[in-house]
């Protein structure tokens, strides 16, 4: 990096767990079953990763040309996901 930053110079990123939940819905003694799968039930908002990078030859648009403050640039995580299915035994 062109200004010589160094990774310990800044603190990590906090850890965070996420939890799911799955599973079939027996619908009485019917061969067909609901399936609901709900992804990050909390909605907690974390980063799956980060990284490093130069401040200086990337302009920041989203900010009128102001420079960058922070070199990290974290990728977010999904958000809170319902999904739902119908699974059938033949």
């Amino acid at each position: 990096m062109s200004d010589k930053v160094s990774r310990h110079q800044f603190a990590k990123i906090a850890g965070l767990s996420a939890a799911g939940m799955t599973g079939p819905l027996e619908l009485a003694d019917a061969k067909p079953a609901a399936a609901p799968r709900v992804n990050n039930i909390f909605d907690n908002r974390y980063s799956t990763l980060g990284t490093f990078f130069d401040r200086e030859a990337l302009p920041n648009f989203a900010n009128g040309g102001a420079e960058f403050n922070d070199p990290r640039s974290l990728s977010p995580a999904r958000p809170r996901a319902f999904y739902a299915g119908m699974r059938v035994t033949l």
